[in-house]
């Protein structure tokens, strides 16, 4: 078992805090040592310029908006798949 010191402030904060959570102090502070341990290990992702993707994926991304979205189609699926259609013939 390791042993770890706080500042008597530090300390009774923490033992304020974990109160509140019904939580032993113990408890409170292996909580946070895990949340930001694991948090710095998970790889978080970054988008690519625009120029290191795929064409494919240059093409959907640059795609343009034609005329306005019909009131039905919120999202611009319809507008999306006529795009689709007239470039790729699909």
């Amino acid at each position: 078992m390791a042993t770890i010191t706080l500042t008597t402030a530090a300390y009774n904060d923490a033992k304020q805090y974990a109160e509140t959570q019904n939580l032993t102090v113990d408890e409170f502070v292996v909580s946070l040592i895990n949340k930001y341990a694991h948090s710095k290990r998970k790889k978080k992702y970054k988008m690519q310029p625009i120029e290191k993707l795929s064409p494919e994926i240059q093409d959907i991304l640059n795609m343009p908006m034609v005329g306005q979205l019909d009131a039905d189609d919120i999202n611009g699926d319809k507008a999306r798949m006529d795009y689709f259609k007239e470039k790729y013939g699909l």
